[in-house]
């Protein structure tokens, strides 16, 4: 048997991912934030399908409340953006209805102590406005009918089928002395020190990637002291990150954990009528 499935599937996924990041460097500077975050929609706008929309900006809420600044996955097919810019171009921020939001992600190009924790607000501040929004039933065939009776769901995902996918996504990492560092081992001290200093709740990052070969991963631990990899953060199990090395595989992981998070996520419906009303009746 293949020590990777589907003929080494997630390896090819990483060097590609990276290849195409190296591709676009040239173009520009990494030591801005914004060139980075335009850098990496570029690369997933190459790796995801059309129906998933890549952008950068705030997800808002009907009530005009406004969370996030960097990449956001949604759903392109159903629901209109005020997009003014041209397709493939990811300069200017957008604003995406919390209703159409599949996946938020924080780009880093150095992840360091200060990136680390200022994320991890973003990330939290993003997920406690998204998941305001009214919760799609787990066995609902339409956003506007509604199941005739409640099933169970599995254990290591959410009781609703549109969570938020969540990730910290990084080029580069540190040491635990907060010096960049090409060093796994190195990097892994460092994330097992600001492991420590997650709350463990469903506002924190599905998947936080360090570098090319070092990533937490969330998971809980079953009453047999299985680990359970997850999509979507619980807080009702024994939650928390397992820090591993993978060599050269983290962003094809992490494409895969994308992937696998939207895949799941059936979203629910915009407020139409609430929007119509708002406008009829608001002098």
């Amino acid at each position: 048997m293949s020590k990777y499935l589907y003929n080494n599937y997630l390896l090819t996924l990483s060097n590609k991912f990276l290849l195409a990041l190296d591709d676009i460097s040239a173009d520009y500077n990494f030591d801005y934030g914004d060139e980075f975050e335009i850098a990496i929609c570029s690369v997933l706008r190459k790796f995801l399908p059309l129906k998933y929309g890549v952008c950068r900006g705030h997800v808002v809420s009907s009530k005009g409340e406004k969370e996030g600044d960097d990449i956001i996955i949604y759903d392109q097919e159903r629901f209109p953006t005020l997009k003014i810019n041209k397709r493939d171009d990811f300069s200017r921020k957008e604003n995406i209805p919390i209703e159409a939001v599949y996946a938020y992600i924080e780009a880093k190009h150095k992840l360091d102590s200060n990136t680390f924790d200022k994320s991890l607000n973003q990330v939290s501040d993003v997920k406690k406005l998204i998941l305001t929004r009214n919760q799609t039933k787990l066995y609902q065939p339409d956003p506007y009918i509604n199941p005739a009776s409640e099933v169970t769901g599995l254990d290591h995902f959410p009781s609703y089928r549109n969570p938020v996918f969540t990730m910290i996504l990084s080029r580069f990492s540190v040491s635990r002395n907060n010096e960049k560092s090409d060093s796994p081992k190195e990097i892994q001290e460092f994330l097992d020190h600001k492991r420590e200093t997650l709350q463990r709740t469903y506002f924190e990052p599905e998947l936080i990637v360090a570098s090319h070969s070092n990533f937490l991963s969330a998971g809980y631990i079953t009453d047999s002291l299985d680990h359970i990899p997850t999509y979507f953060a619980l807080t009702d199990k024994n939650f928390g990150y397992q820090n591993l090395i993978r060599e050269n595989l983290s962003y094809g992981i992490a494409l895969a954990y994308l992937m696998g998070a939207i895949d799941y996520i059936r979203l629910g419906k915009m407020p139409w009528a609430d929007l119509i009303n708002d406008a009829k009746l608001t002098d």
